[in-house]
């Protein structure tokens, strides 16, 4: 007969093997993509992991990959305190949306409408700002560039901005009674405003941490922009196509 002292030995061993496999998982993705640009396994992966396993496990799970995958690519200032902010709070957001009842999507409040919708059209006001302006000042061979990827961002924040309200009207009028495409669909949009905010913190942690100049800080900015667009767009398709499926496999896994 398991005593309590036994049994919570035995919940700590459980948990202590799902953070560990999940840890090698991230690694193991992230290895493996590192030669492709812009293919984010590791968000799609945690994102899911800690919405089923909790903000605990997610979080332990994300300090452990933030450290572990210093021993495999180098011990970098930059990288260990940029890992170990954002991904961390990636697992605890997504943690605490897991705790989240179904019947929150299936008839979701106005307050979650406004959330969104505030910091999709943050994103898309500043693409805007910086196209009209000229806020980013760089050179002529890459302003083309920097500008068709404003635009794409301001498309696809837009986009998922309509397809948002267009399901969230549906959803208070009860046309569409199941709330998974809705939650499927505020967890793709919650994960991409998390990848562009990565690329964001990036830019500013870097220069300060590294005394960059002003001009040093922009020509990284740029180099880091570039990546942002694939990697925002690989997040959207790959949690928005890949979050159920994940998230049963990892229930069924955890019981």
């Amino acid at each position: 007969m398991n005593t309590p002292l036994r049994r919570n030995e035995h919940n700590s061993a459980k948990q202590i093997a799902y953070i560990a496999v999940m840890t090698a998982l991230l690694i193991g993705g992230q290895l493996v993509f590192s030669f492709v640009m812009g293919v984010e396994i590791v968000t799609l992966l945690l994102v899911c992991f800690s919405y089923v396993f909790g903000v605990k496990d997610g979080v332990l799970t994300a300090i452990a990959f933030s450290l572990l995958r210093c021993f495999i690519w180098g011990f970098y200032p930059t990288v260990i305190i940029l890992y170990l902010v954002y991904y961390p709070l990636l697992a605890a957001a997504f943690g605490a949306i897991g705790h989240i009842k179904n019947s929150f999507f299936e008839k979701p409040g106005l307050w979650f409408l406004i959330i969104i919708n505030c910091v999709l059209a943050a994103i898309i006001t500043a693409c805007a700002l910086c196209l009209a302006l000229n806020l980013i000042k760089i050179s002529v061979l890459y302003k083309a560039t920097m500008n068709t990827f404003l635009w794409v961002i301001t498309a696809l924040c837009s986009a998922l901005l309509l397809a948002f309200n267009c399901l969230f009207v549906l959803k208070r009028f009860g046309i569409i009674k199941s709330g998974n495409v809705f939650k499927t669909l505020s967890c793709t949009i919650i994960a991409a405003v998390f990848t562009i905010c990565f690329t964001l913190l990036d830019d500013v942690i870097s220069p300060l941490v590294m005394g960059m100049t002003a001009q040093t800080a922009l020509t990284y900015f740029y180099a880091s922009f570039m990546a942002m667009l694939p990697q925002t767009v690989c997040t959207i398709v790959s949690v928005f196509t890949m979050f159920l499926p994940l998230t049963k496999t990892f229930e069924l896994a955890r019981r």
